[in-house]
């Protein structure tokens, strides 16, 4: 079964992103950019679903953090966010595999999930 790893800060995203997920997915949540790195250090998922906006460290600050170790820099990483006028160009630039903004259809985020594992083959 895949692993995916949610990083949040609001708990009530990540309830509803596990909602969604767990019946096909391993599920590992964590609140905060630090926490993510923490996990990271001994564990790889197979996908990481990173909001941008997180307190302290946001998630453009989490994706620098992951290309500088090669390991890290190889895990998928679709990045999420609320705001409307949110910088696509910088999310690719370093490195996600998709954009997704908030709220989003359950759905359409489980096929954009299955497209990045269909391109991997």
């Amino acid at each position: 079964m895949k692993h995916i790893l949610l990083v949040d800060d609001v708990s009530t995203n990540l309830k509803c992103e596990e909602l969604i997920l767990h019946d096909k997915y391993e599920v590992t949540m964590v609140k905060s950019g630090e926490d993510a790195l923490r996990y990271l250090e001994s564990q790889i998922p197979d996908l990481i679903l990173l909001d941008i906006h997180l307190r302290k460290m946001d998630g453009y600050e989490v994706m620098e953090h992951m290309q500088q170790n090669p390991h890290l820099a190889k895990i998928p990483v679709i990045l999420l966010t609320a705001a409307e006028q949110e910088n696509e160009e910088r999310s690719f630039a370093l490195g996600a595999v998709d954009f997704i903004r908030k709220p989003f259809d359950p759905q359409m985020l489980l096929n954009r999930i299955e497209a990045v594992w269909r391109r991997e083959i």
